[in-house]
């Protein structure tokens, strides 16, 4: 094994050479509270047509010589880790994040509040020492499940808008207790019958924005009451609460207070529109279009990397800031009708799903049997929606089971079940030169 000290980069000629090699290389971890430097020390293994890696913040064992996968197997089972091939698509590991409405689960989460693994290894390091290799050098798409609770209004998100960020939704369950019909609903835009009931949109900013105001306070009354009840039963002012704890909280808040607040709620929800969603509906959720998923319509979420948001309204405590963003947010927001674009048919077996100038997703269903290769020249996240197949003949895709896949030309897709099958596949598009 060579031993070729610390490096600046990954070079395609180190990761073409045969046999193994160690070395280090810095990395700077500045999605953490306190950003800072990380020494990588990093076994890189040549073999079979295969490159494997071992990658640890820690010392290897003195000692370690690598020469074959099992040997770096070896070197692993000592560090209690794992040896990852970067030719084979990486399962991406999740982490939840809990949110007051429920919760969200991460595949390729960076940030201060959750950073995505595979094989125990922070995403962030891989994209750092071999990003050139895997077609992403800074952050990747963000994929994750937004996983509300069943819950009337506490398990609503909050009513928010962005200037960058792009969001997919595509709705992969509808909770029967919550909506018996089996049709959810998502908050989408303004509705357009009350724009019409005045005479300029500035008009209808104003009284929306009116309704919004009288709303806040008195949501700012019964939170600052949950506030103090939660200080009395020992609990942190800022922790999530389970929706019976909020329940038992909330029976202790003045009951007229709580008439009056559902009735500002209602009244200020008025202005905005509303979609059905059922179970395999996508969303595509434009800039500057204020949303707001309902309770209980669980969603796949592929989304840009921007992490700015602007919340317009919530049925709930906001948590992670003071303050509602809804003047600055209505004065750019798009008041116009706002309708999702419809996916795409491209072939009988597949649909475009959404088509951005940052990344693209398509959806693809199998029978039983039938196999399709798909074209790539980017990078892919690739998660299974129903049922199961094998990606390159090799590495089984099941629900809510996902890949990052370093840029290949072509990708095969089987399905070997009894059942059809559905895949997510979205790939970053190349930035015009």
């Amino acid at each position: 094994m060579k031993s070729l000290g610390k490096l600046e980069s990954v070079s395609p000629d180190l990761l073409a050479m045969p046999g193994a090699s160690h070395f280090c290389i810095e990395h700077f971890a500045d999605y953490q509270s306190t950003p800072t430097s990380i020494l990588l020390q990093v076994i890189l293994l040549h073999n079979g047509g295969e490159i494997y890696t071992l990658i640890s913040d820690q010392e290897f064992p003195p000692g370690v010589q690598v020469n074959t996968p099992g040997d770096l197997s070896s070197a692993a089972r000592k560090m209690a880790a794992e040896p990852i091939c970067l030719t084979r698509p990486l399962e991406l590991e999740t982490v939840s994040i809990p949110k007051p409405w429920g919760q969200e689960i991460w595949y390729s989460g960076i940030e201060q509040r959750g950073v995505s693994t595979v094989k125990g290894v922070p995403l962030p390091w891989l994209l750092s020492v071999f990003g050139n290799y895997l077609g992403c050098t800074g952050s990747p798409m963000l994929l994750k499940i937004l996983d509300p609770f069943p819950e009337p209004n506490l398990g609503d998100l909050y009513f928010e808008m962005h200037e960058k960020k792009i969001e997919v939704y595509v709705v992969t369950q509808v909770n029967p207790e919550a909506w018996p019909t089996g049709t959810g609903k998502i908050r989408y835009g303004f509705n357009q019958d009350v724009i019409n009931e005045f005479d300029s949109l500035d008009k209808f900013r104003d009284s929306y924005q009116l309704a919004v105001t009288e709303y806040r306070f008195t949501r700012n009354e019964i939170d600052a009451g949950l506030k103090s009840l939660k200080k009395t039963v020992g609990l942190v002012a800022g922790e999530t609460l389970k929706p019976a704890e909020y329940v038992e909280l909330l029976e202790q808040i003045d009951p007229e207070l709580k008439i009056r607040e559902e009735q500002l709620r209602q009244r200020m929800y008025r202005y905005t529109g509303m979609l059905d969603l059922s179970v395999g509906d996508v969303v595509t959720v434009a800039p500057m279009v204020p949303h707001s998923l309902q309770h209980g319509v669980r969603v796949i979420e592929f989304q840009t990397p921007h992490y700015e948001r602007y919340i317009l309204s919530f049925g709930q405590e906001v948590l992670t800031q003071d303050h509602w963003d809804t003047d600055s947010a209505l004065a750019g927001a798009r008041t116009e009708v706002s309708t999702p674009e419809p996916p795409v048919k491209i072939a009988p077996d597949r649909d475009l799903i959404a088509d951005f100038d940052a990344f693209k997703v398509t959806r693809l269903r199998l029978e039983p049997g039938e196999s399709a290769e798909t074209q790539q020249e980017n990078y892919t996240l690739v998660i299974g929606v129903t049922g199961e197949m094998a990606l390159d003949d090799l590495t089984p895709v099941g629900p809510e089971q996902a890949f990052f896949q370093a840029p290949k030309e072509t990708l095969r897709f089987t399905n070997r079940g009894d059942s059809p099958a559905t895949v997510l596949i979205a790939e970053e598009n190349t930035p015009p030169s």
